[in-house]
């Protein structure tokens, strides 16, 4: 297939959904598809780098979250769309809209993803406690994007649900966003000074670092404790004066792949404090990592998905319940490292390859769907629907 990726920005490797989108666009290469990305920053020999579009204001406060906004430019995009068999589409912004009614117009078959979770606008825009909030962002995606699309990648049942439950008609495929296969147990554990306690995710409101270095200052392993949080965001400043003021010894770092596969497999304890996770691919690098977490139990996240046990889960936001949980598992070695291989066994279904076969079987759906539209004047009963 000749796949067309459409996302705003390609080039900042601490977004999330970009590392998303660029894990699957080489996935899907090395299954032997011709990829194309729209981005700002797109630098591949058959991709479309757009210019960055500006927004007053709202510039401003999403390059403090690694978001960028691209520029529709119709003649450069129409041109990479011409030989596409399928566009696929990350996010619901304006150079998204713009590239689905080209798209449409070109007559290509369209699938888009759902990664904007409501709850991350509400929360860095200081607008959570706004009544139905969320909802009517759910109902504004809708609107303006999702309902065009017959067909929408959902990276866990649980935002695949959320979208049910407002409205989302189109047919949805619950596809993890995959890890890579080089996320894997060391071969040996290794023997740290201290206890290293790790949580990767960006530093912003909504993922509860706070919250884990109060953990931290509680546990009854205080002193023997190093914490590691990776991640960049608009929270670092103050979340290093709350770990300095409160005694916790606690790194920022921000690490490239292969150092933070070794970061993985020379830690001795996971934490994922987040209260909003469409998925937390990065809960699931750990666990692959052999890493037994401590997941919050928030409704608005898809992260509990991944506990095993009720030791696994801490009350949403409640401190004093996760400095119970890790001292659990840091005082019980033995069980931690038998967990651990039971974790790791436990991950290997949200492996990328996987991933990209359902994502392949999507793609095919939609096209074979516009095919027999076009042959006989009426939709086909899509292959499958991937769970």
């Amino acid at each position: 297939m000749k796949i067309v990726i459409v996302i705003d920005l390609i080039d900042t490797l601490t977004n999330g959904s970009v590392m998303t989108a660029r894990r699957f666009a080489d996935g899907l290469i090395a299954r032997g598809h011709a990829v194309s990305i729209v981005a700002v920053g797109a630098d591949g020999v058959n991709d479309v780098n757009v210019k960055e579009r500006y927004v007053p204001l709202l510039t401003e406060v999403s390059a403090k979250n690694q978001i960028k906004f691209g520029k529709f430019e119709r003649e450069k995009i129409k041109k990479v769309f011409e030989t596409a068999d399928v566009v696929h589409f990350i996010f619901p912004f304006k150079l998204e809209k713009k590239c689905k009614q080209l798209a449409d117009e070109m007559g290509i078959p369209t699938t888009a993803a759902f990664h904007v979770q409501p709850e991350d606008v509400s929360y860095n825009a200081h607008m959570k406690w706004v009544p139905g909030i969320n909802g009517y962002i759910y109902g504004f995606f809708r609107r303006r994007f999702y309902k065009n699309f017959n067909r929408i990648h959902c990276p866990s049942k649980f935002i695949a649900n959320q979208l049910a439950s407002h409205g989302y008609k189109a047919e949805l495929y619950v596809i993890s966003n995959g890890y890579d296969s080089d996320f894997c147990p060391p071969q040996t554990r290794a023997q740290n000074e201290k206890f290293e306690v790790v949580m990767v995710g960006r530093l912003a409101p909504e993922k509860k670092q706070k919250i884990l270095i109060s953990a931290v200052a509680q546990s009854k392993f205080k002193d023997r404790i190093h914490l590691t949080l990776l991640g960049n965001g608009p929270l670092k400043n103050k979340l290093q004066r709350q770990a300095k003021k409160l005694g916790v010894d606690c790194t920022f770092d921000f690490l490239p792949k292969h150092e933070l596969i070794k970061k993985l497999q020379t830690s001795d304890l996971y934490v994922h404090a987040s209260t909003v996770e469409i998925e937390a691919i990065a809960c699931i690098e750990a666990i692959a990592c052999g890493l037994v977490p401590v997941i919050s139990d928030s409704d608005l996240s898809a992260t509990p998905q991944f506990a095993l046990d009720e030791r696994s889960l801490f009350e949403n936001d409640n401190p004093a319940d996760l400095a119970k949980k890790m001292d659990y598992w840091l005082e019980n070695g033995e069980e931690r490292i038998k967990m651990g291989g039971i974790y790791a066994a436990s991950a290997k279904k949200y492996q990328l390859e996987y991933s990209l076969q359902r994502a392949e079987r999507m793609f095919a759906d939609e096209i074979n769907a516009v095919r027999a539209e076009r042959e006989f004047g009426k939709a086909a009963t899509p292959l499958a629907q991937t769970e």
